[in-house]
């Protein structure tokens, strides 16, 4: 039960939110996205960790992993065990569709199970923690009693209010896989472009600046948040890939500049880092009303 409706209800989220490695308590399922190592199918989050991803990945430089969707099988296999045990809804959030073809096949899926449970899926138009934040939310909201209709509205406010900035020491991975919007305008592996990221509202990620030195692009990205978030109170989350001096030093500028202490870490999941590379850390916002 949810906050004693009667109506079972169930919230769950793709793998790239997160929330693997997030330690407060909460009872969300997960829906994993793969890795694709070989012949062999990893799922992120479960049977490939962030830390052995990014281990394996600055070891073994010329290792291209793949990504896959959840199979739409797999994801039906999922809604019946939950008709099984008595649930008579589902709300699932999911990575932005504009990075991954992951909601058409939850969206596959529940048409197939639709005269059993109802399915809600909801496209969060981000990524990472900022992703995972959105399914939080719904499973606070669900407890606190609140109607279905009512918790879209909610998130449409949060997804209107939010935003992702992050540096890449190295732009192969997202040219590569083309998950970055005007990318070859940016590009620059030769003249060293370190350009400044941001997952807009579109559920794309766009090259908002460019520099040439990457400590100035995280000054930079801490008046872009300063901008971001004038006169407004935020929650912020710090998200990095497999570079922890990066990271630290990111926490620096943060707490100088913005005096931003304590916030939630949480790295990118393999999935995502299979895209964006194993050098780059970045700060998600929510304005709060």
């Amino acid at each position: 039960m949810c906050g004693g409706k009667k109506v079972k209800i169930r919230v769950a989220t793709t793998s790239t939110g997160c929330l693997d490695y997030y330690d407060k308590p909460n009872d969300i399922d997960i829906i994993r996205i793969k890795i694709i190592d070989g012949a062999h199918a990893l799922l992120d989050g479960d049977t490939i960790k962030a830390d052995e991803f990014y281990e394996r990945l600055r070891n073994n430089p010329s290792w291209v992993p793949k990504t896959s969707q959840p199979a739409i099988g797999e994801v039906v296999e999922y809604f019946e065990s939950l008709i099984k045990d008595g649930y008579e809804e589902v709300f699932v959030t999911t990575i932005s569709n504009e990075l991954s073809g992951t909601i058409n096949a939850i969206k596959q899926a529940a048409e197939i199970v639709s005269d059993r449970i109802k399915v809600t899926v909801y496209d969060t138009k981000t990524v990472c923690f900022s992703e995972g934040y959105f399914a939080l939310e719904v499973e606070r909201l669900f407890k606190e009693g609140k109607k279905t209709e009512d918790i879209i509205l909610h998130l449409d406010r949060l997804k209107e209010n939010n935003t992702i900035f992050f540096a890449v020491d190295d732009l192969t991975q997202l040219v590569n896989n083309g998950r970055l919007t005007g990318a070859k305008a940016f590009f620059g592996k030769l003249l060293k472009v370190k350009p400044i990221l941001q997952v807009q509202g579109s559920g794309k990620i766009l090259a908002v600046e460019k520099t040439r030195n990457f400590k100035k692009s995280l000054a930079l990205i801490a008046e872009y948040i300063r901008t971001y978030t004038a006169g407004r109170k935020f929650f912020a989350h710090l998200l990095y890939t497999g570079n922890p001096v990066m990271k630290e030093y990111f926490k620096t500028v943060l707490k100088d500049e913005l005096g931003i202490e304590g916030i939630h870490e949480a790295p990118a999941t393999p999935v995502v880092g299979a895209h964006i590379g194993p050098d780059v850390v970045g700060i998600g916002v929510f304005l709060i009303d």
